[in-house]
């Protein structure tokens, strides 16, 4: 029933398009705040790691992007020996450059369980503060299990916020670099 008058009151009146604005902006760093409390704390410390992984896994791959024109180097002089050691190199960076995938995937996960475990406490800490559990759940019909939704959209931001994490960490490195080659 609660969800049907929710659907109810949301049609009838119009509802503000999400926008990226000022707002928007002072939300984020406020979440921003909570989930990087300090500077020796435990996410800024797999954000520093994340950030040391992605340049270094960039380099590789920058690495990885010579080999075809030092190939056709050796290639021209039918030096089998000289293809021997480019093709050894071209293993150690892909093996290297996959590893390094993987650890970035593997701290983003790590990031990812910490930031909702941290969001979560914080959020459920105002919504069992003093009154609010029972204004939400008795009085207003029109918010249902606000518990749930709680936990679920923290889960959805940080799902996103740390998927986005890697990219959003080189991009400004690697447009850089590129920019001054």
């Amino acid at each position: 029933m609660a969800v049907g008058s929710a659907a109810a009151g949301s049609a009838g009146g119009r509802r503000p398009q999400p926008q990226l604005d000022l707002q928007f902006l002072r939300r984020f760093g406020k979440i921003q705040a909570i989930l990087f409390p300090r500077w020796s704390s435990q996410n800024v410390l797999m954000f520093l790691s994340l950030l040391g992984i992605a340049l270094l896994e960039q380099l590789v791959i920058y690495q990885v992007g010579l080999i075809p024109s030092q190939y056709y180097g050796v290639l021209g002089s039918k030096d089998f020996s000289g293809f021997k050691t480019l093709t050894t190199i071209a293993v150690i960076l892909i093996v290297l450059n996959s590893t390094l995938k993987s650890l970035d995937q593997f701290i983003c996960n790590l990031m990812y369980v910490s930031w909702r475990k941290t969001l979560t406490e914080y959020l459920h800490g105002y919504y069992f503060q003093g009154q609010v559990y029972y204004t939400l759940n008795v009085l207003r019909e029109d918010i249902d299990n606000p518990d749930q939704r709680i936990s679920q959209d923290v889960e959805r931001f940080c799902r996103q916020l740390s998927s986005m994490a890697s990219k959003l960490i080189i991009s400004p490195f690697a447009l850089g670099y590129y920019t001054y080659q």
